[in-house]
C-alpha cells in the first residue's frame, strides 16, 4: 500500500473513535480538537528522540567560511511584527522594526498559513535587509499575494547554518547528525568528496590545538546546546567547500488541524492507536488491553522497520589469507621467505 495522506483532524477523530469518545460520523468540537492537536504535537516531539520512530535522515548543503571551524546551526524562535506585504514586492512596509530581527532571519506570515491557498512569501523567504527609519523590511524574494489588512510575520533568529544552501529552506536544530562529507569545490578539485568522522565529546576534547588549519575537515563533534546546535570541525577548513550533512528527520508540527503530511506505510495507524492512549485520560476512559496490544504492535512495527542491522566486520582478503608464494601481494612484496 502506499504512503498515505492525514490531517491532524483525520488522526485525531481516529483516535477519539479508538476510545469510545465518537460515534462513527461526529467530529470533535473546536476546543477538543485543538486540545488534542496540541497532544498529538506532544507525542510527534517525543517521537522525534527516538532514533527508530524517525523513518528518514535530511541531507542539508552548508557552505563553509574559511578560517571558522565552530558553527551554530538552526533557528532560534525570535518573534512577530506587523506589516503590509505588496504582490510582486520583496517589501514590507508599515513596520516598527523588531529589536532582535537579523539579516537572513527566515519569515514566515500569518496569512499564508494552511489552509489559506494564497501564500504572502514563498517558502524559504528570508530577511536581505530592513530599514528602521523607513520602517520597511525587504525579503529575498517577491511577495506573491496581497496582505489583508495588516499581517502579522513571524521570524526566527537564524545560526550560523540556518538555511540550506540549495533550498535556501530554514533547517533545524538536528537532534542528532549520522554522517557528513566535504564537497570540495576550488579550482581544480570540483566534485571531490571526503568523509568527515562523526566524534564523541571526549575525542573531540583531547585534540591538544584545535584550531589548527588543514584544507577540509576530517573530524566532526556535534554539541545539541539549545536553541542552536553547536558543531565543531577539525581541523579548521581553509578553503571554500560544501558541507553535505546528514540529521536524523524532525517529525514535523501541526501548525493547523487542517494541515495534511504525508506519512510513510504505517504511521497512520501507529499515530492513531498511541494517540488514544494519551487522549484516554483526559476523556475518563480506559484504554482495553486490545487498544494497549494494538498501540503497542503499531509502534514495535514502525521500530522494526527503522532499525539499521548491525553491521558485520569485514576484512581485505589479501589481510586474512594466508602468506602464500605470490608475486601480487602487496603485504609481504612478493614472495614469503
Amino acid at each position: 500500500m502506499a504512503a498515505t495522506t492525514q490531517s491532524a483532524l483525520d488522526i485525531i477523530v481516529g483516535a477519539l473513535r479508538n476510545i469510545n469518545a465518537l460515534e462513527a460520523g461526529e467530529t470533535p468540537s473546536a476546543q477538543d480538537a485543538n486540545d488534542a492537536l496540541q497532544v498529538l504535537n506532544d507525542m510527534l516531539e517525543s517521537w522525534s528522540i527516538d532514533k527508530c520512530l524517525v523513518f528518514a535522515q535530511t541531507e542539508n548543503f552548508l557552505n563553509f567560511t574559511a578560517g571558522q571551524y565552530q558553527y551554530t546551526i538552526g533557528n532560534a524562535p525570535g518573534g512577530t511584527f506587523t506589516g503590509v506585504a505588496t504582490s510582486g514586492s520583496p517589501t514590507i512596509t508599515g513596520v516598527t522594526v523588531p529589536s532582535g530581527l537579523a539579516v537572513g532571519a527566515p519569515i514566515t506570515d500569518a496569512q499564508g498559513l494552511f489552509p489559506t491557498s494564497s501564500y504572502s512569501f514563498p517558502a524559504g523567504t528570508s530577511v536581505l535587509s530592513y530599514n528602521s527609519g523607513l520602517n520597511t523590511v525587504t525579503m529575498t524574494q517577491n511577495a506573491t499575494a496581497n496582505s489583508i489588512g495588516s499581517d502579522t510575520f513571524t521570524y526566527l533568529i537564524p545560526g550560523n547554518f540556518y538555511q540550506d544552501a540549495q533550498s535556501l529552506a530554514p533547517i533545524q536544530r538536528p537532534v542528532r547528525i549520522t554522517n557528513a562529507f566535504t564537497r570540495i569545490t576550488s579550482s581544480g578539485n570540483t566534485g571531490l568528496d571526503y568523509p568527515i568522522d562523526i566524534i564523541t565529546k571526549d575525542k573531540y576534547t583531547v585534540i591538544g590545538l584545535k584550531g589548527v588549519s588543514g584544507p577540509w575537515p576530517t573530524m566532526l563533534y556535534y554539541d545539541p546546546t539549545y536553541p542552536w546546535g553547536t558543531i565543531y570541525f577539525y581541523p579548521n577548513p581553509s578553503q571554500a567547500g560544501v558541507l553535505h550533512l546528514w540529521s536524523d528527520t524532525v517529525l514535523a508540527d501541526f501548525q493547523t488541524i487542517n494541515q495534511t503530511i504525508l506519512l510513510p506505510q504505517g504511521y497512520a495507524r501507529a499515530l492513531k492507536k498511541n494517540l488514544a492512549l494519551e487522549l484516554a485520560p483526559e476523556y475518563g476512559k480506559t484504554a482495553g488491553a486490545l487498544l494497549v496490544r494494538q498501540a503497542k504492535e503499531s509502534k514495535d512495527s514502525v521500530r522494526a522497520l527503522n532499525s539499521i542491522p548491525t553491521v558485520t566486520a569485514f576484512f581485505d582478503a589479501d589481510i586474512v589469507r594466508g602468506k602464500r608464494t605470490d608475486a601480487g601481494w602487496i603485504m609481504h612484496g612478493g614472495f614469503a621467505n
